[in-house]
């Protein structure tokens, strides 16, 4: 994950965020095209797994799980899979809540 939530080549206020007719779309980065897998495609694959690392990334992150926080700002929000896996570094996972499992 990206440091502004993105994920893949998801970014926030994109139009391919709402790409729900095909698997694969043209994401954008500042004006360059990139190939990406589409929302759908990413919520059905078998294992998810997100690499979050630095600090960087607190805000996004905390965005990310929290419930009111809007996916076209933060992409990674719109990855719900049924069971997702977070590895976050210590610098990335400071002051996020954990839960065991």
């Amino acid at each position: 994950m990206g440091d502004d939530g993105h994920t893949a080549s998801l970014f926030p206020h994109t139009d391919a965020l709402d790409v729900r007719d095909r698997l694969i779309t043209v994401g954008n980065n500042g004006g360059d095209p990139r190939i990406t897998f589409t929302v759908p495609l990413i919520n059905q694959g078998r294992k998810i797994v997100f690499l979050v690392a630095g600090e960087n990334k607190q805000t996004a992150l905390s965005q990310v799980f929290s419930a009111d926080a809007d996916p076209h700002t933060y992409p990674s929000k719109f990855i719900q899979p049924a069971n997702p896996h977070w590895l976050l570094d210590i610098a990335a996972g400071q002051g996020i809540p954990t839960t065991s499992q």
